[in-house]
């Protein structure tokens, strides 16, 4: 009896994995290439080990020139700023079968774990104008910090401690963080203390802050140096801290600017909310912002009455176009701050919006240059009415399109056309327009023409 037997082949292909690498070096058998300069590197990738966050490793290759004419480094630059190419300019040229010693500074503060980091070299090499170097490292690091940057403090009284902490912990692996030194400069507005406390299986320490009696109101900046100390490791840290100083009473915002948009005559703006920092009941005597506002203040809705009050800002019907500046000043029955003054910007629309302002038209005999659309606009709930367009020169006709205008009542659309022949120049011309809005019954606008030669 014959027996078969299948035979099943199992393939199995490899699935190249894409990751960050080197370049491969180039061929260099080419015999012009061998004739010029040849820039060489044995080592291309370094591998310092574990670092520890804070060390200030540095990183060296030998570049070596094995070509035949000078070597000219035109540029060493690093992918990251935490690796400084040392290199002075007096060595970016190397002679034929000589050699530099590359230094490159790695600063591992803030980098945890594995890095990978790279140095490119752009030479007159012909073969390999830009030659790229590489080190790793696994930077371990010996304390947390938080904040681990700018520290905010946000709102902070005179005399009192801030409600942030700087709380440092021991890394993974330490045991105890002690604070060596904490360096202030004399003038800081700022006091420090610190003390220890169980953070894991080890001891950390928190920093706090509290804000001298003299300091003014306002913006707050500080700065202190930090030597502390890691299981024996010694390390500094510079702190920066921000905030603001603030009195009995906080007010928001500190500054009522409305220049993005007009404000019609009547509006009232967004309120400025004045509350007591400590929650102390107190009074608001009297509040004005100048004459072009109505100024009132009611106490809030919510919580307990006198600790919290929101000042309106009104324009007044009669107050006239244009940009304004002001002071809210709220007079209060607080001893520390009995004035509360706040910037006021903003600009008071028209009664009626022309669009364009100015008219230009050009004796070109062109729809462009001779044909101008007008747009006139008040406020949605006002009707708009227009009855009577009067030109100063006669060559300049304007009707209202009655078609375009029927759609809004508070729009209005006028076409204005040159019409006759005027002798060479510019001219000078008023649009008057007679409309039934209150302070704008008699709108004016200005009109140039010019006439080039030509075109008589």
């Amino acid at each position: 009896m014959i027996r078969r037997f299948a035979c099943i082949v199992v393939l199995q292909y490899a699935v190249p994995v894409t990751v960050a690498q080197l370049p491969p070096v180039p061929d260099r058998t080419d015999t012009d290439a061998r004739a010029g300069p040849s820039l060489f590197a044995a080592q291309r990738v370094r591998d310092l080990g574990t670092v520890l966050e804070g060390d200030k490793p540095i990183v060296r290759w030998r570049l070596e020139n094995r070509g035949k004419a000078d070597l000219i480094i035109e540029q060493a630059r690093s992918s990251c700023g935490c690796a400084v190419v040392k290199l002075a300019d007096e060595e970016k040229t190397i002679p034929p079968g000589k050699s530099l010693d590359l230094k490159v500074e790695f600063n591992s503060q803030g980098r945890r774990g594995a890095q990978s980091k790279f140095v490119t070299i752009s030479s007159n090499d012909p073969v390999e104008p830009k030659l790229k170097l590489e080190f790793k490292a696994n930077v371990e690091f010996l304390y947390d910090m938080k904040p681990s940057g700018l520290v905010n403090l946000r709102a902070v009284q005179r005399g009192k401690a801030a409600e942030r902490v700087i709380e440092i912990r021991p890394g993974p692996n330490r045991k105890a963080v002690k604070i060596l030194d904490l360096q202030v400069p004399g003038d800081s507005p700022l006091s420090f203390h610190h003390e220890p406390f169980v953070a894991g299986g080890g001891t950390g320490q928190r920093i706090h802050m509290t804000v001298r009696e003299h300091v003014s109101l306002g913006t707050l900046t500080a700065k202190a140096n930090l030597k502390l100390s890691v299981d024996g490791i010694d390390r500094q840290r510079a702190l920066s801290i921000r905030g603001e100083v603030v009195g009995d009473l906080t007010w928001h915002p500190r500054t009522v600017n409305v220049t993005r948009q007009v404000s019609q005559p009547g509006k009232r703006l967004a309120p400025v909310t004045i509350r007591s920092t400590d929650k102390m009941r107190f009074d608001i005597l009297e509040a004005g912002a100048g004459p072009l506002f109505d100024v009132t203040f009611e106490p809030a809705e919510r919580g307990p009455k006198g600790i919290q009050y929101s000042v309106f800002l009104t324009l007044r019907d009669d107050a006239p176009p244009g940009p304004f500046g002001t002071l809210l000043e709220v007079r209060t029955s607080v001893l520390d701050q009995p004035l509360v003054r706040v910037p006021v910007f903003g600009v008071v629309a028209r009664p009626i919006d022309v669009e364009p302002p100015m008219i230009f038209l050009h004796q070109d005999g062109t729809p462009v240059g001779t044909h101008r659309r007008v747009k006139l606009q008040v406020l949605p709930q006002l009707k708009l009415e227009v009855s009577d367009i009067v030109c100063s020169n006669d060559a300049v006709a304007a009707t209202v399109d009655r078609k375009a205008s029927s759609r809004y009542q508070h729009l209005r659309y006028l076409d204005v056309s040159l019409e006759g022949r005027l002798p060479v120049g510019t001219h000078q011309a008023v649009l008057a327009i007679t409309t039934n809005i209150k302070g704008a019954e008699r709108l004016e606008v200005p009109v140039t023409i010019e006439a080039p030669a030509g075109s008589e």
